[in-house]
């Protein structure tokens, strides 16, 4: 019995070892990692009612490879719907790159959304940009 609860102990002591170990290597690379893409926050401020807003918007890419924005997925909201223009684009390692997020306002009030660019980065294939602002009531012909 002895020998069983010894056997017992030496491989609870290996198998957490182990996930220690594995532990601290996720924890690692998840610092130390792929460095990531962050997208500036892409602000409208007050855009009248009926008209289309137009934001230039820098894209660093710092990775060691190419970077390509593929496309994105634009949103609608109460306020107006987004778009982006110049996409595709390759952006080189340690530059930056500019393409236009669009925004036609519709309705008055505030608006905070979100628009995915798809990259060809396995290691982040999709960055977020916030888009938010006012949209302010449109003028009116007398």
């Amino acid at each position: 019995m002895k020998c069983l609860s010894f056997r017992l102990k030496s491989f609870l002591t290996v198998y957490f070892a182990v996930v220690l170990v594995v532990a601290v290597i996720f924890y690692g690379t998840s610092l130390f990692g792929a460095p990531q893409i962050v997208a500036p926050l892409c602000e409208f401020k007050d855009t009248p009612a009926g008209e289309t807003a137009r934001q230039k918007i820098s894209l660093q890419n710092t990775t060691s490879q190419p970077l390509q924005l593929i496309g994105a997925m634009v949103p609608c909201t109460l306020c107006g719907c987004a778009s982006t223009e110049g996409l595709p684009v390759t952006i080189p390692p340690g530059q930056s790159e500019s393409f236009f997020v669009l925004f036609k306002a519709t309705t008055a009030g505030p608006f905070n959304t979100e628009i995915e660019l798809y990259t060809d980065n396995p290691e982040q294939t999709i960055v977020r940009l916030q888009v938010r602002g006012t949209v302010k009531p449109g003028t009116t012909n007398q």
